[in-house]
C-alpha cells in the first residue's frame, strides 16, 4: 500500500536533505601551510558544463587562534514519545482456510454487498477437534449458514459469525461452510463512488470481513474464485486469471480464479465502465491497464514503465514475476495511492491519470513501482503480523528506489535513498519506535505511516545492500525470496536467510537497526599532519541512550579529495568512538564522512567554506554536492559561500543541486535586511536566470524563491515582468501557479487584475488557484482577501 502523499504521487515533493551539522568554520586542522596555487583538476571528475571557473584556492583567513571551531550545542536530536496503543500479539489460527469461493453483487440502490461465498477448511496438524469455527464478518445480516444442505446454528456479534458443526472438526479433516450474506449496513470495506459510477473494495488491514466473511488476518493464506455479477456494459476485475465470463438476461458474470495461495486481504473486486488497455507481456505473463474511456492516453502515460519494471524485479530477485497476470485499475476518491491487492492492485486515480504537464513533479512511476515490488514481498511473501509489516512496505519502498536507479540512473537512486533517511529521522523527532512494533489503538494500519516502515525499512535494505555489494546482497534476497515464496514471514526469517547465505551473524545488525530505535549521531573531527603528509579522521557517538538506542556499531567509508588523487579508508566506529587515517600525498581539499550517505545518521563535521566551495564543484556523488549546498546555505554573511551557490543554481549537473541551490539563495535574499546590500541583485539574478532551467523542479523552485525577495525600484519591476511572462509562457502549470504566488506577493494589490484572470478557470489538482489563495491571505489586504475568499473551496 501507498500512502496518499506518497512522494511521487501529487505536486510537488522534493526530498529534504540528510542532516549534517555546521560547526564553525572549520575542523580540519592544518599542521602546515597550505600553498596558494591554482589547483591541478583532479583525473576523471567529472566537471559542469559549462566549465566553472574558480578563484584561486586559499586558506580561510577568517580562522584565527581564537576562533576554533567548536561542535553544535548537544543534544542534536530529541527522541520523540512512543506512539501511544497497546500490544497486540499475533492471531492464533484456529483452523486453515484452503479456498474459498464468493458469488457477490454490488447494489447501487442501498449500497449494499449481495453474496453467497464457500470456504473449505481444514483442521490444523495436531490440533485438538474444534466445535465450533469463528469466520470474520463486519456489519453483514445472513439469510443461511450452512454446510451442504444441512443448516448450521450460528451466533454473530457484529464482528465475527461463530458456526457451530454437526460435528467436530479433527486435525486433517475438511468441512465446507456456505454462508448467504447481506452488507447493507457496512462501514467499511466496498465503496461505492457515484461521480464515476466505480465500486471498489479495499482489505488491508483487516477490512475484507466487511464485503465477504472470511479468516480475516495474514498469517494464513489461501486460493479463491470469484463470481462477479454486473450490469451490461460494465466489467469487474478481481483477482487471477479471468477464467470466463457469461451474460444472463440484462447481467454479466465475470469468474476469477486465484489458484496460488495469498492472504484475504489481498482481495479484490471493481465494477465500473472501464477500458482495458494490453501492454506488451512480460514471459507470457498479460499486463493490462484498467482505466475511464476518456483517460486513456494518460493511463497508457502513468503505466507506460510497468513491463519494464516487471522485467527489473524478476532479474534483481532471480525470481520471475509470481503470478498468472499484472493488472493495475485506476479507482476514484481513494484514500492512497495504491493498494497491491495480488495481480489487481488499484490505484488512485489522480495520482496516475496527472496531465502531461504536470511531470516530472506529478509522476506516477514511483507509485506503480511501489505497488508492483509488493506482488513479490507483501504478496509473494506476506508478513505474519502486523508487527512486522515493514517486510512488506519496507520492502516495496526499497524496491521502488532500486527501479529508480535503474531507470534514471545512479544520482536520481541516491536522490531517492537520501529522501527515505530524512523522513525516518523526522519520523524519530515526532515518535521514537522501533521498525518491528506491535502496539496501536484501534487499527493495525496505524502502524504503517508513521515514518519507521516505508523510509526507515528500505534504509535497513540499502545498508545491507552497501555492506555485502550487489552480487551478494541479491544472492541473500533470492533466497530470503524462494526459500519463503507463497508463505508468511517475520523478520527473523530474513535474518536467516541473510546468515545462511553469507555466513555472517547478523543479529546485533538486527538488533540495532530493526528492533532497537533510534540512529547514531555523530561528532567528527579531522587532523592533518603535513609533515607527516597523514589525514586522522575521529568519530563519537553522542545521540540520547536508553533501553530502546544505543551505540551502534557502523564502518564508515571517509573519502578525501586531494591535488594529487582521491583516497578512501573505512572508519571502524565501536561502543560508540572510532578512528582511521590515512596517507595523504597533498593536503585534503574534500573530506566525506560517510561517501555515499548509506549509513542513516545525524552528523556534526565541520569544514572550511574553501573545503565546501571545492566538494560542490568536484564531488563526483550527488549527495555530496547537496550535502555542500545544505552546510554552505548555513552561513549567511559569507560573500564566498554565497557565490559559490550562485554558480550551483547554473552550473550543477542534476536537476536536485540546482533547485536546493536556489532554494538557498531564495532565503537568503528574504532577509529584509539584505535588501541595499549589493549581491542581492546577484541573488535576484541568479532565481531569474533559474526561471529558465530545462527542468521544470528547478523553474518552480526559482519561481517561488523570487516572491521571499526584498525588492524595490527597478529590480522589482525586472523581477514582476519575468514572473509575469512565467505565468502566461512556462509549460508546466505547477511553475506558472508558484510564479503567480510570487508575483501576488511582490506586487500586492495590483497583481489582482491577473490573478483574476488566472484563477477564473481552475487546473489540475488547483495548481494555480491554491497557491494563488495562499499568496492572497498573505498579502492580506482587503482586496486580497476577498478575491480569495471567492475562489476558496468550501468548508469541509
Amino acid at each position: 500500500m501507498a500512502a496518499q502523499n506518497h512522494p511521487d504521487v501529487f505536486i510537488p515533493f522534493r526530498h529534504k536533505m540528510k542532516l549534517t551539522f555546521l560547526a564553525g568554520a572549520a575542523s580540519l586542522l592544518v599542521l602546515a601551510c597550505t600553498p596558494a596555487t591554482t589547483p591541478s583538476r583532479i583525473p576523471g571528475i567529472p566537471q559542469p558544463n559549462p566549465p566553472l571557473v574558480l578563484p584561486p584556492f586559499r586558506m580561510d583567513t577568517s580562522l584565527t587562534p581564537d576562533r576554533v571551531p567548536t561542535f553544535r550545542e548537544t543534544p542534536l536530536i530529541l527522541w520523540g514519545p512512543p506512539p501511544e496503543g497497546v500490544a497486540h500479539a499475533e492471531r492464533v489460527r484456529m483452523y486453515d482456510l484452503q479456498h474459498q469461493v464468493t458469488t457477490v453483487r454490488f447494489d447501487w440502490t442501498r449500497h449494499a454487498v449481495v453474496g453467497t461465498t464457500t470456504l473449505t477448511i481444514a483442521g490444523l496438524a495436531r490440533a485438538a477437534p474444534r466445535s465450533n469455527l469463528v469466520i470474520d464478518a463486519g456489519d453483514m445480516t445472513f439469510k443461511r449458514v450452512a454446510t451442504g444442505a444441512t443448516s448450521l446454528k450460528h451466533d454473530y456479534d457484529g464482528k465475527a459469525l461463530t458456526v457451530h458443526l454437526a460435528k467436530p472438526l479433527r486435525s486433517g479433516q475438511k468441512t465446507s461452510i456456505t454462508i448467504e450474506y447481506d452488507g447493507a449496513n457496512r462501514s467499511k470495506g466496498a465503496y461505492f463512488r457515484p461521480a464515476k459510477h466505480v465500486v471498489w473494495t479495499q482489505g488491508e488491514t483487516e477490512d475484507t470481513r466487511y464485503w465477504v466473511p472470511t479468516y480475516d488476518f495474514p498469517n494464513d493464506k489461501t486460493t479463491w474464485e470469484f463470481y462477479i455479477w454486473t450490469a451490461k456494459g460494465e466489467r469487474a476485475l478481481s483477482n487471477g486469471r479471468l477464467a470466463g465470463s457469461r451474460t444472463v438476461g440484462d447481467s454479466i458474470e465475470w469468474h476469477w480464479v486465484l489458484d496460488k495461495p495469498t492472504s484475504t486481504y489481498l482481495m479484490t473486486a471493481v465494477v465500473g465502465n472501464y477500458s482495458v488497455l494490453q501492454d506488451k507481456p512480460y514471459r507470457n505473463v498479460p499486463i493490462g491497464y484498467w482505466t475511464y474511456p476518456d483517460s486513456i492516453n494518460a493511463a497508457w502515460r502513468g503505466f507506460a514503465k510497468t513491463p519494464q519494471a516487471v522485467e527489473v524485479f524478476s532479474r534483481k530477485t532471480g525470481v520471475a514475476y509470481p503470478w498468472a497476470k499484472y493488472d493495475q485499475i485506476v479507482i476514484p476518491e481513494f484514500q492512497y495511492g495504491g493498494m497491491e491487492n495480488v495481480t489487481a492492485t488499484s490505484q488512485n486515480d489522480v495520482a496516475i491519470l496527472h496531465p502531461a504537464w504536470s511531470e516530472p513533479q506529478a509522476n506516477s512511476v514511483g507509485l506503480m513501482a511501489h505497488e508492483l515490488g509488493h506482488q513479490w514481498y507483501g504478496d509473494l511473501l506476506t508478513t505474519r503480523d502486523w508487527a512486522d509489516v515493514w517486510l512488506n512496505e519496507g520492502f516495496a519502498t526499497f524496491m521502488e528506489q532500486i527501479f529508480r536507479e535503474e531507470d534514471l540512473g545512479v544520482d536520481e537512486g541516491a536522490y531517492d535513498r537520501l529522501g527515505a533517511q530524512e523522513q525516518t529521522i523526522e519520523a524519530d523527532r515526532r515518535t521514537r519506535r522501533p521498525i518491528v512494533w506491535n502496539r496501536w489503538v484501534n487499527d493495525p494500519i496505524e502502524v504503517f505511516f508513521s515514518g519507521h516502515i516505508y523510509p526507515k525499512g528500505a534504509t535497513v535494505l540499502q545498508m545491507l545492500r552497501h555492506q555485502l555489494g550487489d552480487a551478494l546482497f541479491w544472492k541473500a534476497m533470492n533466497h530470503y525470496t524462494t526459500k519463503n515464496a507463497y508463505g508468511t514471514v517475520v523478520t527473523n526469517d530474513l535474518r536467516k536467510a541473510f546468515e545462511e547465505t553469507t555466513g555472517r551473524d547478523y543479529r546485533a545488525f538486527f538488533d540495532q537497526w530493526v528492533y532497537g530505535a533510534g540512529f547514531p549521531v555523530f561528532q567528527v573531527s579531522s587532523l592533518y599532519d603535513r609533515a607527516a603528509g597523514r589525514l586522522v579522521i575521529s568519530a563519537k557517538e553522542i545521540q540520547p541512550r536508553d533501553s530502546l538506542t544505543g551505540y551502534f556499531d557502523v564502518d564508515v567509508d571517509v573519502e578525501a579529495r586531494t591535488d594529487s588523487g582521491i583516497v578512501r579508508f573505512v572508519v571502524p566506529v565501536r561502543n560508540g568512538t572510532g578512528e582511521a587515517g590515512a596517507n595523504l600525498k597533498a593536503p585534503p581539499r574534500s573530506i566525506r564522512w560517510d561517501k555515499g550517505n548509506w549509513i542513516l545518521d545525524l552528523t556534526d563535521f565541520p569544514r572550511s567554506t574553501a573545503m565546501l566551495q571545492y566538494q560542490l564543484v568536484n564531488d563526483d556523488d550527488v549527495l555530496g554536492r547537496i550535502e555542500a549546498v545544505d552546510l554552505l546555505a548555513q552561513r549567511p554573511t559569507d560573500q564566498t559561500a554565497l557565490n559559490a551557490l550562485i554558480l550551483a543554481t547554473r552550473n550543477d549537473r542534476f536537476w536536485a543541486v540546482r533547485s536546493r541551490a536556489v532554494d538557498a539563495i531564495g532565503i537568503w535574499g528574504s532577509d529584509s535586511t539584505k535588501g541595499a546590500i549589493a549581491p542581492m541583485r546577484s541573488v535576484t539574478m541568479a532565481l531569474l536566470a533559474a526561471t529558465r532551467d530545462p527542468d521544470a523542479r528547478v523553474r518552480e523552485e526559482a519561481a517561488r524563491a523570487l516572491g521571499k525577495l526584498t525588492l524595490s525600484g527597478t529590480v522589482a519591476r525586472d523581477v514582476a515582468v519575468r514572473l509575469h511572462e512565467v505565468v502566461r509562457r512556462d509549460s508546466n502549470l505547477i511553475v506558472r501557479g508558484a510564479a503567480l504566488a510570487s508575483d501576488i506577493r511582490l506586487e500586492k494589490n495590483a497583481a489582482l487584475p491577473l490573478a483574476k484572470q488566472l484563477m477564473a478557470t481552475d487546473v489540475w489538482q488547483s495548481v494555480i488557484r491554491a497557491p494563488a489563495i495562499n499568496a492572497l491571505k498573505a498579502v492580506g489586504t482587503p482586496e486580497a482577501l476577498e478575491l480569495a475568499q471567492q475562489y476558496s473551496p468550501p468548508a469541509q
